[in-house]
């Protein structure tokens, strides 16, 4: 028996996957009512067959997802697949999953009645979000994506592939997230090394065979097949946060990271300044610059953009943020920022004004000589 799964109104169906029999299921694309099975309840009167001819092939596409929405996702009936994920499962459908380019390749050497277990590398994906994905393969699911759950869905359906409107209704919802409050922590998150590969996948697309247990085909009905996860890549250097992995030519998710990063780019160039008048003096905008990656907070700083037009209060300004990330550091007893060290010079542009120059360096280590008198 499976845990419940989710309904269109974001509801959780009963524990068994199963609506009731005598609860009718109502589309709110067509305003058809539809019975436990699927069909559309025409009230005893039948169709002529001259109707039944000149039927819109949009009603007749949508009626027919309805269907399977209804019988096929809630009451999980004509099964022939078993998928178990976390601690929660699905009793789905070969021919709809393979929607799903992921999901495909690992049904296609598995009879039907079999068991498939998926484990997922990235750490961003969760039960729910599995669920929605799941589910927007029988039926349009984008109504469940909020910002709590935005970002371990767009990793799920950039898995899977083949739903690209549930990436991009991820990333809407996303980029209009992104405040004072939340853009260190959306940072971060973009900036997660992109050496993660789950179940030999990227985006839909098969990067070779690869099985967890070395046996990727299921034997018989009710047969259980392992698919294992590559571990995720613990290769970057982080200190309370300030990873450098934001200039990788290799974001997680592709195109969605890149447009992510410039969206977040541009609210703290453009937007943050509108909402913190005092920019170079506020403790709240120094503490967000103090935890950018060092790649992120030069551009930033650097950038002719940014609405601080003297260069002295430039200057000031960096100064006051360097001197709080060396801080940071010190906290973590590395002394300095992954063993670099930060500085900020203003430089004279030769007659065309002045600008400022952020650099960073390998620390030099003092050598202390011991002395015998």
């Amino acid at each position: 028996m499976f845990p419940s799964t989710v309904n269109p109104a974001g509801n959780l169906a009963p524990s068994n996957g199963s609506a009731t029999p005598s609860t009718p299921a109502y589309s709110s694309a067509t305003g058809v009512e539809t019975t436990a099975n699927g069909l559309e309840s025409s009230g005893g009167v039948g169709e002529s067959s001259k109707n039944a001819v000149r039927v819109d092939p949009t009603y007749h596409a949508i009626n027919l997802s309805n269907w399977a929405f209804n019988v096929g996702y809630l009451h999980q009936d004509w099964t022939d697949i078993n998928l178990t994920f976390f601690q929660s499962g699905l009793k789905a459908h070969r021919l709809i999953l393979a929607r799903s380019p992921y999901l495909a390749h690992l049904l296609r050497n598995v009879i039907p009645g079999t068991t498939i277990h998926l484990n997922f590398a990235d750490e961003n994906i969760t039960q729910d979000s599995v669920h929605i994905a799941l589910q927007h393969l029988y039926n349009p699911s984008q109504n469940l994506i909020d910002a709590t759950n935005a970002r371990s869905i767009l990793a799920t359906a950039y898995l899977f592939g083949g739903i690209p409107e549930l990436i991009h209704q991820s990333y809407t919802i996303i980029r209009s997230s992104i405040n004072h409050e939340n853009v260190v922590d959306h940072i971060h998150w973009l900036s997660q090394s992109p050496d993660l590969l789950s179940n030999g996948f990227r985006n839909g697309n098969s990067n070779g065979n690869v099985n967890g247990n070395g046996n990727g085909n299921g034997n018989g009905s009710g047969n259980s097949t392992m698919y294992g996860s590559v571990q995720v890549s613990e290769g970057q250097a982080t200190i309370l946060g300030l990873n450098d992995n934001w200039e990788n030519n290799k974001p997680r998710y592709g195109e969605w990271t890149n447009r992510l990063k410039n969206d977040v780019i541009d609210y703290i160039i453009h937007q943050l300044p509108s909402e913190f008048p005092n920019l170079t003096s506020d403790p709240t905008i120094i503490s967000i610059f103090s935890k950018l990656p060092y790649e992120l907070f030069k551009s930033i700083i650097e950038s002719p953009e940014i609405p601080i037009t003297s260069m002295q209060d430039r200057f000031a300004f960096t100064k006051k943020i360097i001197a709080q990330r060396k801080k940071i550091a010190s906290s973590s007893g590395s002394g300095n920022v992954g063993g670099m060290e930060e500085s900020v010079v203003l430089a004279f542009k030769g007659g065309e004004g002045m600008e400022i120059h952020i650099s960073r360096k390998p620390k030099k280590s003092r050598q202390l000589f011991k002395v015998e008198g």
